[in-house]
């Protein structure tokens, strides 16, 4: 299962840089990723959504399952929370800067607010307890992709504003990277089920 889940987690890694290079349409960096789901990448989008929504049920139920003591129940819970986000992104269409907000268009904002915080969430409640189990190099590399993490969560919150939306897709990117290289090397790190 732990297998299954580090392979999502690098599929999304790598459809994430596909994005970059097989759309033209958009600069690079600037626009939200959610963006990719309308147009010519709609369908990688698709793959995207879906191996991010069964890859975090399947995280949950490692972390559920890991005999480490002090793992509290709102690890798994955040990850179900999650892929509950991911499929509301895939469900629920962007509304691409410079169109009108829609109602599905909102759903989509409050998808990805659910996603982003939850997948937060999980990382710093695990990332201590992850780290207290392991030693050496990728400790501290958990540590140190945490703090990655973090500051990408508070990028993204700060350029959701006007003035600096147009740094919105870098932010996005470094927490949507962070994030996935975690969550895969934390399916790797778990005790095998």
């Amino acid at each position: 299962m732990e297998t299954v889940a580090a392979a999502l987690y690098g599929l999304d890694i790598l459809i994430l840089f596909a994005f970059q290079v097989l759309n033209k349409d958009y600069p690079l960096f600037s626009h939200a990723v959610s963006d990719y789901g309308v147009g010519a990448t709609a369908r990688l989008f698709k793959v995207y959504v879906v191996s991010g929504s069964i890859a975090a049920p399947l995280l949950a139920w490692q972390f559920w399952q890991a005999d480490t003591p002090g793992y509290p129940l709102a690890i798994p819970a955040y990850l179900l929370l999650v892929a509950l986000g991911r499929l509301g992104i895939g469900l629920f269409p962007n509304d691409l800067r410079g169109t009108p907000r829609t109602g599905r268009g909102q759903i989509h904002h409050l998808a990805t607010l659910l996603a982003f915080t939850c997948a937060f969430m999980t990382v710093a409640e695990a990332t201590p307890l992850l780290a207290a189990s392991i030693s050496g190099p990728l400790a501290i590399a958990l540590v140190q992709l945490k703090h990655l993490i973090s500051l990408g969560f508070i990028a993204v919150v700060v350029t959701i504003s006007p003035p600096l939306r147009r740094f919105f897709g870098l932010a996005e990117r470094l927490f949507l990277y962070g994030t996935a290289i975690w969550f895969l090397t934390a399916s790797l790190t778990l005790p095998p089920l």
